[in-house]
């Protein structure tokens, strides 16, 4: 059977940076499902994400490109464009070709991330992000960020969802109680246990990580620390993706002597990637593995996530 999910990106929400990278009249470059890309944030506060190579001639709109009010202005010819991807002004001409557009991404800005859909066929998205209600509440530290690059594909990462027995090798962690469900464009994972500390010690918690479509997951944590992380992974080309994490906690008595807790906190959870790193970028995908009773429900995910594929004849559904 053809591997087609290997040779396609699916579609969904993924994000392409926290919010806090693309100040007011700032630009990025990006590079995601093997295309350049450029976001701007304009004087009003908005986020858009366009093609990045101008119309015009070609220049890349997020090397030198700059923002003037709402629109994008390109470092070559000072075309401008807005965040709905027409040209707005040419500095030098009477008329405005029709032409002269750049493709416009649907983007949403949620919980301090920005999130662009990707659909190969153009469609438009057909669920939301969800909205973390305590994200911004002073009753809560803001997020705590970092990302890697990591060469794999997606499934690799979205599988662990549904991977009970690699959490005692991998990361050190026993597991009590290990369910899971999914439906519709959602797969939900409730877990308790205890996580071996590696300073010592032991952590009860109880947890609830659901995948909202196939690029990102939002985990509630209840431990001695109760805190959601985000966990999202976008492709920037076939083999190669961008992780990012934030975590957020909940300010427990003194606000200083909770974020005293972040940069462990943190770093414990950074070891715990970094180990399933490691797995990621050394491991075979095998389409059709040998599973036994206390594996978990590989397959059950992994029928879930195919839908986010195009399917070609013959493929299982």
């Amino acid at each position: 059977m053809a591997d087609t999910v290997a040779k396609q990106y699916p579609r969904g929400w993924f994000v392409v940076a926290f919010s806090d990278e693309i100040p007011v009249k700032g630009v990025k470059s990006l590079r995601y499902f093997g295309e350049k890309l450029v976001a701007f944030r304009g004087e009003d506060g908005a986020v858009h994400v366009l093609d990045a190579y101008c119309a015009h001639m070609g220049a890349d709109l997020g090397a030198g490109g700059k923002v003037v009010g709402n629109a994008i202005e390109c470092p070559f010819h000072a075309w401008q464009y807005c965040g709905t991807g027409e040209c707005v002004a040419i500095p030098y001409a009477k008329k405005i070709p029709v032409k002269a557009r750049q493709r416009a991404w649907t983007v949403r800005e949620v919980n301090g991330a920005v999130f662009l859909h990707h659909d190969p066929d153009g469609a438009p998205p057909t669920f939301e992000v969800p909205v973390i209600a305590e994200h911004g509440s002073d009753a809560w530290l803001p997020w705590v960020t970092s990302s890697y690059a990591i060469k794999t594909h997606p499934r690799e990462i979205v599988e662990n969802i549904a991977d009970k027995a690699h959490f005692p090798r991998v990361h050190n962690t026993e597991i009590d109680e290990f369910s899971f469900d999914a439906s519709g464009h959602t797969a939900t994972q409730h877990v308790k246990g205890r996580a071996i500390l590696p300073g010592g010690g032991v952590d009860n918690f109880a947890s609830t990580t659901t995948y909202h479509g196939p690029g990102f997951l939002i985990m509630n944590m209840a431990g001695a620390l109760q805190n959601y992380m985000l966990v999202a992974h976008t492709p920037v080309e076939h083999g190669l993706l961008d992780l990012r994490m934030g975590v957020m906690l909940k300010i427990v008595g003194d606000r200083k002597k909770t974020e005293g807790f972040v940069a462990l906190y943190m770093a414990n959870l950074k070891a715990g990637f970094e180990d399933d790193i490691r797995i990621w970028e050394n491991k075979l995908y095998r389409d059709q593995p040998v599973l036994c009773d206390g594996d978990g429900p590989i397959n059950q995910l992994r029928r879930w996530y195919r839908q986010f594929y195009k399917q070609e004849a013959g493929d299982a559904g």
